[in-house]
């Protein structure tokens, strides 16, 4: 995932309790994933189309990957296409709650969106795979695809937006300024990924911060909060 998952509490209170009085397992416990199929398809999903595209990817190739066959993966998926999309969703509905969490923080508009930001190109970084997919990839991958890449980017934009309340005058402002902030972010993100450059995104942090501040603040401001 683009993510680190916020949890509001431990849910796993209640099974350490109980772990704690069995009795102590002779072989280590297998990873989620192991005891998940549907989790190993998705994966292998992600894994197979960055490696090789989407129009090459084959539910033969997912099914190898994920190490399946072929009525576990027809249980939970109509076709590539449908699993494809759920893995997309899950990739992008990451990065989603990842910013919509550092937005409801108390913290300035412009400290959230530089958090915003910091999270993104960290999550980015983390999961190379996934980031092909969800900047690349999904270009190839159908206009259903493409629109729920269009949804993200009307999400950020409306996070973006608040800017111009924080604006000292909003009236040299184009309806679309933040709409074209985020489009270029997308753009610059998915040259870099194209080009094979995912673990320096991190880097881009402080420039991005100063582009994404810079039409609703003062030069200075935008700079002190990018170099943060």
């Amino acid at each position: 995932m683009f993510y680190d998952k916020h949890v509001d509490a431990d849910p796993t209170t209640a099974s350490n309790l109980i772990a704690a009085s069995a009795p102590v397992p002779t072989e280590a416990p297998a990873r989620p994933n192991e005891r998940d199929p549907r989790r190993r398809i998705l994966d292998a999903t992600v894994e197979t189309v960055a490696a090789r595209g989407y129009d090459r990817t084959t539910i033969s190739r997912i099914l190898q990957s994920a190490h399946v066959e072929e009525a576990v993966f027809s249980k939970h998926f109509h076709d590539k296409h449908a699993c494809f999309m759920q893995a997309l969703d899950d990739l992008i509905g990451g990065a989603e709650l990842a910013a919509l969490e550092q937005f409801r923080k108390t913290a300035p508009w412009p400290e959230r969106v530089r958090l915003g930001l910091q999270s993104l190109l960290r999550g980015l970084a983390r999961n190379p795979h996934g980031a092909r997919v969800a900047l690349v990839e999904v270009l190839s991958a159908g206009p259903d695809a493409r629109e729920r890449q269009r949804s993200a980017l009307a999400l950020f934009t409306s996070l973006v937006e608040e800017g111009r309340s924080h604006a000292a005058s909003s009236g040299h402002l184009a309806p679309q300024t933040s709409e074209a902030i985020v489009g270029g972010i997308a753009s610059i993100l998915h040259r870099r990924v194209l080009e094979g450059d995912i673990a320096e995104l991190p880097a881009l942090h402080k420039d991005l911060t100063y582009f994404a501040l810079l039409p609703y603040l003062d030069h200075e401001r935008a700079m002190a909060v990018a170099e943060l």
